[in-house]
């Protein structure tokens, strides 16, 4: 009878480790949609969008499912170091965060591209030939456009002189459509999804020059997840980066 009881136990723990019935939390905006990266239906409440396909990936390739908890982006960072949750999406690595924090990936690129007509041609392959443009160009106030661009704002005032900030984003979509700036300055994937969605972005195109290309991580709490868990979850994360399954997903949210 001990016999046994030792094989059931230890059976137990198998399927406990192995995770064959892994859930673990997963971090969304606590105000619902945030497209492309989070989208919330309207009706029946279920999450869908690129970050959430890349997590789904993920965690279907460990054998896992995720548990969706809306929450303020600051507060869940406090949850992930208590471990109240598991995973925060669209994490970027800072050394604060590495105290409570593994980090797997890339999950995406974070990359600032330039919008720009699509009746000009504008040959830039810098930041210091934005200074060569017939006018300046919009930013959103108060967003960050990577290090080498707050530096060029610093350094160099002739270059502060072409950007022009608005207090949003779509006053810089008119003011390009009027032809009042050379282009503008936005997010990646943001800007991707306003291509297909907004019939204004039909006389638009990305220009080529890369503003800023960061990456941002799949964070796991060090707390919540365990050693084993991690490592299943790291080598998930290799397998279908092999497959090219988050590429796949990556490039239905982009635009050509």
């Amino acid at each position: 009878m001990k016999k046994i009881t030792v094989i059931v136990f230890m059976l137990a723990a198998h399927i406990l480790t192995d995770g064959f019935a892994c859930d673990l939390t997963v971090r969304v905006p606590d105000r619902g949609s945030y497209p492309p990266f989070f989208i919330q239906n309207e009706n029946n409440g279920k999450w869908s969008g690129l970050s959430i396909e890349l997590v789904e990936a993920l965690l279907k390739e460990a054998g896992c499912t995720p548990s969706y908890k809306p929450l303020p982006f600051k507060r869940a960072l406090l949850y992930l170091g208590t471990g109240e949750i598991d995973i925060v999406l669209n994490l970027s690595i800072k050394k604060e965060r590495e105290k409570y924090t593994n980090f797997i990936g890339p999950q995406l690129d974070e990359t600032v591209v330039l919008v720009v007509r699509k009746d000009s041609n504008y040959e830039l392959n810098s930041l210091d030939d934005i200074k060569k443009l017939p006018k300046a160009i919009g930013i959103e106030k108060g967003k960050y456009y990577g290090k080498a661009f707050k530096d060029k704002r610093k350094n160099d005032k002739e270059f502060d002189k072409r950007i022009d900030g608005t207090d949003n984003f779509i006053f810089n979509e008119r003011k390009l459509r009027k032809k009042h700036i050379s282009g503008f300055l936005g997010y990646g994937y943001n800007v991707f999804a306003r291509f297909k969605k907004n019939p204004m972005y039909k006389n638009f195109k990305v220009h080529s020059l890369v503003v800023q290309k960061d990456w941002v991580y799949f964070g796991l709490s060090k707390k919540s997840v365990s050693g084993d868990m991690l490592q299943k979850l790291q080598k998930a994360y290799d397998r279908a980066t092999k497959k090219g399954t988050f590429k796949e997903v990556q490039n239905r949210y982009r635009v050509d």
